[in-house]
């Protein structure tokens, strides 16, 4: 390799968003990484196994599948990446991991775009401006994928807004008004991407007990209808026993909860705890958003995977998926 490894797979996980699991996985089926050895025999990454991911990425987002981005091999992606990231540095070559933002995803003038989109979105919300924050969310829909336009600009909205709204800087009406557009959006991108098929695999999604808010909820039903199951969406605030009942009659796959608050979380966890362990052998249970913070070894060993807060839910992977 031209470079050292320098990175270590905890580290490449956190930077590109993807698992640990689903970067070993890659590595077996693809070969388009190339990780060394520590003395440990831990995995390093050199900088062009974190560039290429981001590109992955990237084209990820852009709608094609992991099989068909790999079938170019790792020559030809790595070129691709620095093609793209001499494009975005107007000639100069930078990785620019660890940002927030687009870079390397989508070209400067159109990263530029996307934060002009959130900045308009979140003053919208301040002044109580429907048309403007529809306005800015027609203009990062035109520009980019609809992952990427959720990923850079709605989710990242809906936590500004949320902050402001928690440090008393936006209104109540504000961050409804938003919060309402943000429903729409993606109950729009919901139906559009609906499997027709009657026998797709059938899951379920909604948000916990008492939790009012569903942009979370709402992002995870369109990552997994986009991937072909067929979601039922049971709204906000379900009581755990609604959830039992719904999963008995419906069998789904699996089910998914969102909650944004830890101490919903905390409150409600001994009734899924009991939910989960009747229900493990026969469905799979997913359960993420701001409210998780940390791992929860009881909960997982009953049969729950947790999405640790933090994580977008854009960043759906394979280990999460029934």
């Amino acid at each position: 390799m031209k470079h050292q490894p320098a990175y270590k797979l905890a580290t490449v996980s956190r930077l590109t968003g993807f698992s640990p699991a689903l970067l070993r996985a890659w590595e077996r089926r693809y070969g388009f990484l190339e990780p060394g050895r520590s003395h440990g025999n831990q995995r390093l990454y050199s900088d062009d196994d974190l560039r290429l991911l981001q590109y992955v990425r990237g084209q990820l987002d852009l709608g094609r599948s992991i099989g068909e981005i790999a079938l170019s091999g790792r020559k030809q992606l790595l070129a691709e990446a620095r093609a793209l990231e001499r494009e975005d540095s107007g000639g100069a070559s930078s990785l620019g991991v660890g940002t927030a933002g687009p870079a390397g995803l989508v070209s400067r003038s159109a990263a530029q775009e996307l934060a002009d989109c959130r900045r308009a979105i979140v003053e919208g919300a301040l002044i109580l401006n429907g048309v403007a924050i529809n306005g800015a969310f027609d203009r990062a829909f035109g520009i980019v994928s609809p992952d990427l336009a959720i990923r850079e600009v709605l989710e990242p909205c809906a936590r500004e807004i949320g902050e402001l709204w928690s440090s008393g800087q936006c209104s109540v009406a504000g961050e409804h008004l938003a919060s309402s557009v943000f429903v729409h959006r993606l109950q729009k991108l919901i139906e559009m991407s609906r499997s027709p098929d009657p026998k797709a695999s059938q899951v379920i999604c909604a948000a916990f007990p008492d939790e009012l808010h569903q942009v979370g909820a709402l992002v995870l039903c369109y990552q997994l209808t986009r991937r072909g199951f067929l979601v039922s969406y049971l709204g906000q605030a379900l009581p755990l026993e609604e959830l039992e009942r719904a999963c008995e009659m419906a069998q789904p796959r699996a089910v998914y909860l969102s909650v944004t608050r830890q101490v919903l979380f905390l409150t409600h966890r001994p009734r899924l705890l009991e939910l989960v362990a009747r229900q493990a052998k026969k469905i799979r249970f997913f359960v993420g958003g701001s409210g998780i913070q940390s791992a929860d070894e009881e909960l997982e060993a009953a049969g729950a995977r947790l999405w640790i807060a933090g994580r977008s839910a854009t960043d759906l992977t394979n280990d999460f998926l029934p």
